[in-house]
């Protein structure tokens, strides 16, 4: 999962990615207060904390900025991880 998520990630920010069924679509993009969102096109989102990376301690803190990012509620479960300087939430929002 490591190796297809960090390019959708990076593309996040540069535009859009290619997709394993050969089609292109881009990743989107939201922002909270000192957190960006990327809404992956496989339903994952990966939160990146602005100011100073998360580290994999701060899963708490991690999930409450998915929340706000989402609106509402994040699915999150056990399948949540830290990636590099990401949380990754596979069920996206709820």
């Amino acid at each position: 999962m490591r190796a297809l998520l960090l390019p959708l990630l990076m593309a996040g920010c540069a535009g859009a990615a290619p997709m394993p069924d050969g089609g292109a679509r881009a990743p989107r993009m939201a922002e909270v207060a000192g957190y960006t969102g990327t809404f992956l096109p496989t339903g994952e989102l990966a939160v990146h904390r602005t100011a100073t990376p998360f580290r994999m301690d701060e899963g708490a803190e991690a999930k409450r900025a998915a929340n706000a990012l989402c609106g509402g509620k994040v699915a999150s479960g056990d399948r949540d991880n830290f990636i590099d300087d990401f949380w990754v939430f596979p069920g996206g929002c709820a």
